[in-house]
């Protein structure tokens, strides 16, 4: 059933689950994905509750007035769950890429709202950066430097719209304005100390082929997050662990789970 939800004066919308379970799922989609890549996992979950939320500036929800934080976002989530559920509800958090920034945050920040967080090829810590890649990196940025000292538009210079075109992530391109400018906020996070803060029980899952966020970084959130679960998935990549490894994912849910 679908519904929507008011924080401020952001307008956001979800599905809400109709099992009347007390077990709750809240599932956070990935950058540039919406609630609907969350249902291969929700319809495997068929016992309990599945909230599939669209974030604010995907999907159906319209993007905010203002630059937004995963804090930001965090607390939006926050107050969903607040709003939604009881006290003697279960809730978990099960985030995808984007989503598994926002489920940590909320592990650290909110962990008396929740029983524990689902991280699915969650993004949020720094890569290993290739020579090459730091290259374009400062090279980008020099000719920011060179073209602020000379009281110029960077954006309206050929050879940047030409790094823009190679370089740019496809993330980026598609964005509109103001969601570039919360990606860029975003990426330049690094939540290695909040990951150090969670308290809830945390399950982490990769795909072994996952070149977007690579299963060093499972391993390090295993190290950072006190007690959590590594489970690395063979032939599976940055999205296909929501679509063909639906049935592992669901089955690794289900198992670290209490009713």
């Amino acid at each position: 059933m679908k519904d929507y939800i008011m924080y401020k004066d952001l307008h956001f919308e979800y599905i809400k689950g109709s099992k009347k379970s007390n077990v709750k799922f809240v599932l956070l989609h990935g950058w540039g994905h919406c609630l609907e890549n969350l249902k291969p996992i929700a319809n495997e979950l068929t016992e309990y509750d599945c909230y599939l939320v669209d974030l604010p500036g995907f999907g159906k929800t319209p993007q905010p007035d203002s630059v937004l934080s995963v804090s930001n976002y965090t607390d939006i989530i926050a107050y969903f769950i607040k709003t939604q559920f009881s006290k003697n509800d279960k809730v978990y958090i099960v985030g995808h890429s984007f989503g598994g920034r926002i489920a940590v945050y909320i592990g650290s920040n909110y962990p008396d709202l929740i029983s524990g967080i689902f991280i699915l090829a969650g993004a949020g810590l720094k890569k290993h950066k290739k020579i090459l890649r730091q290259l374009i990196v400062t090279g980008a940025r020099g000719l920011r430097t060179v073209y602020k000292v000379m009281g110029k538009n960077v954006m309206t210079s050929a050879l940047y719209r030409k790094y823009y075109e190679k370089f740019a992530s496809s993330d980026y391109k598609n964005a509109k304005p103001l969601m570039r400018e919360i990606l860029k906020k975003t990426v330049m996070e690094n939540l290695a100390p909040i990951a150090r803060k969670v308290s809830v029980p945390t399950v982490l899952i990769y795909g072994e082929n996952d070149n977007v966020t690579p299963v060093y970084f499972g391993k390090k959130y295993n190290k950072l997050i006190k007690d959590s679960k590594l489970y690395v998935l063979p032939t599976f990549d940055h999205n296909s662990v929501l679509t063909a490894g639906k049935y592992q994912v669901s089955s690794i849910i289900l198992n670290n789970i209490k009713d």
